[in-house]
């Protein structure tokens, strides 16, 4: 038998919502069974689509640091680092691997972030830009969709 987690997942939720949770005699144990269909839903979504959102971020990050290496860094040994990381490549589909490159390549764009903000100049503000782009797709990115709720 071959597991199949977001059906699992989706078939719990809903076991959950329609024929458990409604059976519950008191008001809190039938809002804690709704809370445990959500979050089982929930985690139904993220797992479909977690090594995909989790490279796909990984790679816009990368464009974004192979972007601004060539203009805009005045900390040599930032533009070095952010390099390297443009560089890179995801190594696994490993949610854990990806997770962990995610991390790194998150924090490296915060200390870009900072640096930019210091400056005074047109390229800073347009590195800057392209950062809250980033982050406004990255949001996107992780949204649930809240099906069937």
């Amino acid at each position: 038998m071959k597991p199949d987690v977001d059906r699992t997942l989706q078939l719990l939720a809903q076991s959950l919502l329609l024929e458990l949770g409604p059976g519950l005699a008191n008001d809190y144990a039938q809002k804690s069974a709704l809370l445990a269909a959500l979050l089982l839903s929930s985690a139904a979504e993220e797992w479909d689509r977690a090594a995909e959102r989790r490279a796909e971020e990984n790679r816009a990050l990368r464009e974004l640091f192979r972007a601004v290496t060539e203009r805009g860094v005045e900390d040599a040994a930032l533009r070095d680092r952010l390099d390297a990381a443009a560089r890179a490549t995801d190594a696994s589909l490993r949610i854990s691997e990806l997770e962990r490159a995610n991390a790194e390549l998150r924090a490296l764009l915060v200390e870009l972030h900072a640096h930019v903000e210091e400056l005074a100049t047109q390229d800073a503000r347009e590195i800057e830009a392209r950062i809250w782009d980033e982050l406004r797709r990255s949001t996107e990115r992780r949204r649930l969709s809240m099906q069937p709720f």
